[in-house]
């Protein structure tokens, strides 16, 4: 069974690519949406998010993140901060879960 935290109570200081983000969404997307930490597709060494549920999982990276967050991590602080900025302009961060990257035997 996976565990879920909400992202404002994690201890962790920084997100590493596969870390999950679930939060309540809307179009383009469903109700809620979960996305993964990823790579950014320029090789930039910079992360994004890519949408990892629903009618739009997969299809591209849904956002990179600025130079300003760290090379292959970024600042848990820095998503909190700035989570409308960047993430999702109508959404509580208050309400977003993390999850640390997936063991393939969590996968059921």
């Amino acid at each position: 069974m996976m565990t879920w935290k909400k992202l404002i109570e994690s201890a962790d200081l920084e997100m590493k690519r596969g870390t999950l983000l679930r939060f309540a969404a809307g179009q383009p997307f469903e109700s809620h949406v979960v996305m993964m930490v990823c790579e950014a597709p320029d090789k930039s060494d910079r992360l994004g998010l890519i949408t990892i549920s629903g009618y739009k999982a997969g299809i591209n990276c849904y956002v990179v993140f600025p130079k300003e967050t760290s090379p292959y991590h970024v600042s848990t602080r820095w998503l909190i901060d700035n989570w409308q900025l960047w993430v999702w302009p109508d959404g509580d961060v208050h309400e977003v879960e993390v999850h640390e990257p997936l063991n393939a035997l969590e996968i059921e």
